[in-house]
């Protein structure tokens, strides 16, 4: 129910069209949430992304920041790294555990950027500086 409401007042953001061609990882859902199963709730972030480039993906590295009441985004501390083979046009959901001390519950959306990919045969790709595969949720009322 709440997060029906916020997405009704609020925006997700997504840089396409020729962000697609230029971005190796293509993001298109980020969760935050909190695990509240056997102790103390831990913030959780899933992300489902997928490889649109012509190679096999061997990592992936992302940046987060967390956006607060005002919607200035605070990075998080460490980069998010996924290290696994995925092939061309697959999908992947893949889910890190956060430090809670740096994620605020009371958070207003939060975004994603692809900041450099891996590749089978040593060859990689870094994001230029454009922050063209970045994947934004914000929950603050348009």
């Amino acid at each position: 129910m709440i997060l029906a409401f916020c997405l009704a007042c609020g925006t997700i953001r997504a840089k396409t069209g020729d962000s697609e061609r230029k971005c190796p990882v293509v993001i298109s859902r980020v969760e935050l949430s909190y695990n509240h199963q056997g102790g103390p709730s831990k913030p959780q972030l899933k992300v489902e992304f997928g490889n649109y480039a012509e190679k096999t993906i061997t990592s992936v590295t992302f940046s987060l920041s967390v956006l607060d009441a005002g919607g200035n985004a605070h990075p998080y501390p460490d980069d998010l790294t996924y290290r696994d083979g995925l092939e061309t046009g697959k999908k992947k959901v893949f889910t890190w555990d956060l430090s809670p001390e740096n994620v605020d519950i009371h958070r207003t959306g939060e975004s994603l950027v692809v900041k450099e990919v891996g590749f089978a045969g040593a060859t990689g790709w870094i994001d230029d500086g454009s922050e063209s595969c970045v994947f934004t949720v914000d929950y603050h009322a348009r």
